[in-house]
C-alpha cells in the first residue's frame, strides 16, 4: 500500500526539471549522420583532372573601390564623384595605397563604357592591377 501511496503522490508534483539528456544525443547523432554524408553531396558530376600548380600566397590587400551604379553614379571608396572628378580623387587615392590595386563594381545594368573607362582611368591613374568584381554562382 505504501507504494501505491508514493506512487499518488509523485503523479500530483509538477515537474520542474527538464532531461535534456535524450536530446543532446539525438543532436550528435544527427551532427554526425550530417558529416559523414556531406561529401557525399560534394562529388561533381564528372571526373575531371585539374593540373597541379603551386599557390602564392594569399594576404589581405590594400585597395580602392570604384562603384559604378545603373544610372551612371560613381562611388570611389564610399565617396559619390561626379564623372568629372573621377580622375584627381582616383589619382589621389591610389596614391594613398601601397598595393595599387583597382577594385571596379558595376552594376550589371551600367553600360559597357563606363565599365572600360574605370579600367582604363585607374590604369591611367597609376593602378598596377584592376579587377572587376562578379558575383559567384552558387554551386
Amino acid at each position: 500500500m505504501e507504494s501505491y501511496l508514493s506512487h499518488q503522490k509523485w503523479e500530483n508534483d509538477a515537474i520542474t526539471e527538464l532531461e535534456i539528456t535524450p536530446l543532446v544525443s539525438v543532436a550528435l547523432v544527427m551532427v554526425i549522420v550530417f558529416m559523414v554524408t556531406a561529401p557525399l553531396f560534394m562529388q561533381p558530376l564528372m571526373d575531371i583532372k585539374l593540373p597541379t600548380a603551386i599557390a602564392g600566397e594569399d594576404h589581405e590587400r590594400e585597395n580602392v573601390t570604384i562603384s559604378i551604379t545603373e544610372s551612371g553614379t560613381w562611388v570611389i571608396n564610399e565617396q559619390t564623384v561626379r564623372a568629372d572628378h573621377v580622375q584627381p580623387l582616383l589619382t589621389e587615392k591610389i596614391k594613398k595605397t601601397r598595393d595599387k590595386y583597382v577594385i571596379v563594381r558595376a552594376d550589371k545594368e551600367a553600360t559597357h563604357e563606363w565599365l572600360t573607362y574605370a579600367i582604363g582611368i585607374s590604369k591611367k591613374c597609376g593602378a598596377k592591377t584592376v579587377s572587376i568584381a562578379v558575383k559567384r554562382k552558387p554551386g
